[in-house]
């Protein structure tokens, strides 16, 4: 079951996402993909949204009561309902929608969603889920689109400090581990070594070319386009990746503290190199008073097909060729859905306080994320 208080709260009508269980959504439809790579269609076999159910809503009637018993959702939000749920919903998107950010770069929404409609969507995956509730918030991705920090913009940065574009990656991995699923040249590595070198992002040229002949045959031109010397410094230089992938492990890059970054901004203050610092000082303040929680606690990993964008190095064939391949699998097979995940709602006064806390800070390291990620837009 999908919620939706469209039809009930007209005030917050505008920008609230519909509930329509068969639409097909557009691919990259509000921005364009920088003229290197345009995403294909994913199939209408695969679901676009939550089954919309119309049974008894007892189910879920035990955790609307606690919802709004502990204070943090409002029933002044909630108009002419059309039931449990949709009371419930109408609050909820009460609450939320004041505080869901407008991002530029990053593509994402939310759905409530009931446990039968959960169960539909991953069903095919064989999940077990560790954690079940009566009511689940969908982490929605149905766009995507390639932004590309480009080797013009990495050379300015590497001038202002060697270690910044590691920094920059490293703290765009830790916001996306507690919030949305980018791809990130980490990913984009991992999905290369997938599809051309047996899963081994670390594997050298020597070993490369083996598995390349077997699969291209040995007179094949393209194995030397394959291979991870040449491939590696366009689609995942070591600076972009964590220290594990790194083809040279002795490099010298080191994180940078928060004041570091401060010092930087203040010395790049003339161009767009000040204003990612003090961008990136942001986002790892709002990391770092994020602490251990998470909201991705408990939550089901949903398969899907879009991540909330992707972040490339610089604009070359590659990244085209593994986002086509992926989009070409997940057609094939059927095996994605549009959405990251699926988070149990709480069900007891003090989790449930937590999660909306919790939530309440996420969207904020969202809307710190964003703009970091707007410098290479």
């Amino acid at each position: 079951m999908l919620f939706d208080p469209r039809s009930f709260v007209p005030a917050l009508d505008a920008g609230q996402p519909g509930w329509a269980p068969a639409q097909q959504h557009s691919v990259a439809g509000r921005r364009p993909a920088h003229d290197f790579l345009t995403l294909p269609a994913v199939s209408a076999s695969i679901p676009a949204s939550g089954i919309l159910t119309f049974g008894d809503e007892r189910d879920i009637n035990d955790l609307v009561i606690a919802q709004f018993r502990a204070g943090v959702i409002d029933a002044k939000h909630v108009s002419n309902p059309a039931g449990v749920g949709d009371a419930f919903a109408q609050a909820f998107y009460g609450w939320l929608a004041p505080r869901v950010p407008t991002t530029k770069v990053l593509s994402f929404d939310f759905a409530l969603i009931d446990h039968q409609a959960v169960e539909s969507e991953i069903s095919e995956f064989g999940f077990d889920m560790q954690e079940t509730s009566a009511l689940y918030l969908g982490i929605r991705l149905e766009e995507e689109t390639v932004y590309t920090v480009t080797e013009e913009r990495a050379a300015a940065m590497r001038a202002l400090h060697p270690s910044l574009v590691f920094m920059t990656f490293q703290l765009i991995r830790a916001a996306t581990a507690r919030s949305l699923h980018l791809r990130t040249p980490d990913d984009l590595l991992d999905m290369f070594a997938r599809w051309h070198w047996e899963f081994e992002p670390l594997t050298d040229d020597d070993e490369a070319r083996e598995v390349l002949k077997e699969r291209y045959g040995g007179d094949d031109p393209d194995i030397d386009r394959y291979l991870p010397s040449v491939v590696r410094p366009l689609l995942a230089p070591d600076e972009t990746l964590p220290r594990w992938q790194w083809a040279q492990s002795d490099r010298n890059l080191s994180l940078l503290s928060r004041r570091k970054l401060r010092e930087l901004a203040r010395l790049g203050a003339s161009d767009w190199r000040g204003s990612l610092c003090t961008a990136l000082a942001d986002l790892d303040l709002a990391i770092s008073r994020m602490g251990k929680a998470t909201l991705l606690h408990n939550a089901q990993w949903a398969e899907p097909a879009y991540s909330a964008a992707t972040i490339a190095y610089a604009e070359t064939d590659y990244v085209g060729e593994v986002l086509d391949d992926h989009f070409e699998c997940a057609n094939n097979s059927g095996s994605a859905t549009l959405f990251q995940c699926f988070i149990p709602l709480a069900g007891k006064t003090a989790t449930i306080q937590a999660q909306y806390a919790v939530l309440d800070d996420t969207l904020k390291l969202i809307a710190v994320l964003d703009r970091v990620l707007e410098h290479f837009s």
